[in-house]
């Protein structure tokens, strides 16, 4: 039981939370804006969801609250002991991730719209399907794997829509960074490998790490760059000690600081290197398609919804530290078959993944909820001569 004076304490801490988000009733309705959105998101969303989230929030009538240590609110509890009371000028809640769908959904009153941060297991499958029933609820899945996997465990497939994530509208150079490299400690003539995403319990980064200590043995040029984020970046540390020197490996955050962002680094790589086993967050691999870096995946269902071999990236067949090196020497051998790919990927990237289609579909979703329309997601048309459809 919390003393008196540690309640007032935590009562205190969400003083400003609430003021802020009480502000919210005395916004007027104006023609056009987004209807006034609540979203709510656990502290430590990947970076996929904080990028959505923070775009997203700079539309009229939407704000943002975090859930988890160090955020907002410390618990669900506390959220709810909040939203009860607070969320009334807000005409929906936008939950991003299981946490907080689970805040949301004893918010009553209140439409929610559901965004899967994660591949969903089994549980979380059983849990979404509960709410999906006691409550008005759309799912906007941002692969479609998700969405199948949604549907496959007994949702109506026309409350799960696909939105793919946006691409932050960062202009990219094809040429490598050299004052970055050199921040980083990194040589003009050092072939950087960028391990591809955060490091996550699907991503795999081990099997990166394996590949790079293979392409050592061929050309101690070889380096190997990863974020320095994720739940399992300190277990990555661990492994990378063990298989490659110090100087052959560099993690973005030691040298960039904790801030350092995803798309912030990749001006200093020359390829990325995908070795999910598990479904993961696709907007990293959006990122270095329209940064024009060329890709070397495995396949997986993550991958192949997005990549084709030789088409917009290099596969290696097998999950392999030797089929992944063997594919890392392909791709530095022909600079014609980099071109190629490169450029597949870049027009495929804005076409498919830009920000402003990510937020104009969102926005669909929002209005036609509020208004109390069937929820149709608008998919334009592709460009002329353009292949990709969606590899599901």
């Amino acid at each position: 039981m919390l003393s008196f004076n540690q309640k007032k304490d935590n009562m205190g801490e969400h003083a400003e939370i609430v003021s802020a988000v009480a502000s919210f009733g005395d916004l007027a309705t104006v023609p056009g804006q987004m209807e006034r959105v609540l979203h709510l998101l656990d502290e430590d969303s990947d970076y996929q969801t904080r990028t959505a989230v923070a775009r997203l929030v700079t539309e009229p009538g939407a704000a943002s609250l975090t859930i988890g240590r160090g955020g907002d609110f410390n618990s669900i509890a506390l959220a709810l002991l909040y939203l009860r009371n607070r969320a009334k000028p807000f005409e929906m809640i936008h939950a991003w991730g299981e946490t907080a769908l689970t805040a949301a959904a004893f918010v009553g009153g209140k439409p929610i719209i559901f965004s899967p941060t994660r591949y969903p297991k089994l549980t979380d499958r059983r849990w979404i399907c509960a709410i999906s029933t006691a409550r008005e609820m759309q799912i906007i899945c941002p692969t479609d794997t998700i969405r199948r996997s949604l549907v496959e465990n007994g949702l109506p497939i026309d409350r799960c829509h696909l939105i793919r994530p946006g691409v932050p509208s960062t202009k990219f150079s094809r040429r490598p960074d050299q004052a970055l490299r050199a921040k980083l400690g990194l040589a003009p003539d050092d072939y950087v490998m960028l391990a591809c995403g955060e490091s996550l319990q699907g991503a795999n980064h081990h099997a990166t790490i394996l590949a790079a200590t293979v392409l050592n043995v061929w050309d101690n040029k070889n380096k190997l760059l990863l974020w320095g984020r994720g739940s399992k970046t300190a277990f990555e540390r661990r492994f990378a000690s063990l298989m490659l020197l110090k100087k052959h490996i560099i993690f973005a955050t030691d040298r960039l600081g904790q801030d350092a962002q995803f798309d912030q680094i990749i001006p200093a790589s020359d390829c990325a290197l995908l070795t999910a086993d598990e479904p993961i967050p696709t907007l990293p691999i959006a990122v270095c398609m329209a940064a024009g870096l060329p890709i070397v995946g495995t396949v997986s269902r993550t991958a192949c919804e997005l990549l084709e071999d030789r088409h917009n990236c290099l596969m290696a067949f097998k999950c392999t530290s030797r089929w992944i090196a063997r594919r890392v020497r392909d791709l530095r051998e022909d600079p014609h078959l980099v071109w190629q790919i490169t450029d597949t990927a870049r027009t495929e990237a804005y076409e498919f993944f830009s920000m402003s289609r990510f937020v104009e579909q969102t926005k669909s979703v929002y209005t036609q909820l509020a208004a109390g329309k069937k929820v149709e997601i608008p998919q334009p048309s592709p460009g002329a001569g353009l292949k990709f459809m969606g590899r599901a």
